[in-house]
């Protein structure tokens, strides 16, 4: 039955003044989505603090994966200085390599010349220049013109090796047994007869058995280990 706003004032009252009473008539009016809805939001709002938490997490790994980048990226920078730094040295050591080898090679030259030489005139040879070297598609280390006692010109070559090989013994050798090399020799002013010699700090096992067969003489710094076996006469002998 209908009721006027005095009634209605009081029920409003009394459903103040007894709160089950309210909630059910929550039940009554409100459906079960609307119910459940305080407890729909609360999720939500859960759901998005989670997905603002790893919103966060995901921005805090971002800003560290940039930093490894970043790290990364300057260590790859200092390795790469490194490895320039370390062309250079190398190139740098390469170079101090050549000189000395160079300068190695031309001390055992000059050490051949010198030992040949005082070889020679402990035998009574007369000098008749400098000894020198000579450019011929691989070069002579030493080159002595001289005159031996009974005043007949002859030509001592020397192959100056800090270590010397059978091979090295072979292929001086078999060069100056060439006809054609010989040929070039005196081409070059360097007429013959030769005297041929092999110098060297250090000789293989092996080196000086085959230079006695080849009929090579050997010198070293004290002096001459093998004399030549004879000389080797000139091309057009």
């Amino acid at each position: 039955m209908p009721f006027d706003v005095s009634e209605f004032r009081e029920w409003i009252g009394a459903l103040y003044e007894h709160p089950e009473w309210r909630a059910e008539l929550r039940r009554v009016v409100l459906t079960d989505e609307l119910l459940e809805l305080p407890v729909v939001v609360q999720k939500l709002a859960e759901a998005q603090r989670r997905t603002e938490q790893r919103v966060e997490e995901l921005a805090e790994a971002q800003r560290r994966t940039e930093q490894r980048v970043e790290e990364l990226a300057e260590a790859q920078r200092r390795t790469e200085q490194r490895v320039e730094e370390l062309a250079e040295a190398q190139g740098r050591l390469g170079k101090a390599v050549s000189e000395l080898q160079r300068a190695f090679g031309a001390t055992v030259e000059e050490e051949a010349a010198s030992v040949v030489e005082v070889v020679l005139r402990r035998k009574g040879y007369r000098i008749l220049r400098p000894p020198y070297s000579l450019a011929l598609d691989g070069e002579i280390d030493v080159v002595l013109p001289a005159e031996d006692p009974f005043g007949q010109a002859v030509w001592a070559v020397v192959e100056a090796k800090a270590r010397l090989s059978r091979r090295d013994v072979l292929a001086w050798s078999q060069r100056m047994r060439s006809a054609d090399w010989r040929r070039r020799l005196a081409e070059k002013g360097c007429r013959g007869p030769y005297l041929v010699y092999a110098y060297s700090i250090r000789t293989d096992l092996g080196a000086q058995e085959l230079a006695e067969a080849e009929g090579i003489g050997l010198l070293k710094s004290d002096g001459e280990v093998l004399t030549p076996k004879g000389l080797i006469e000139p091309a057009d002998h």
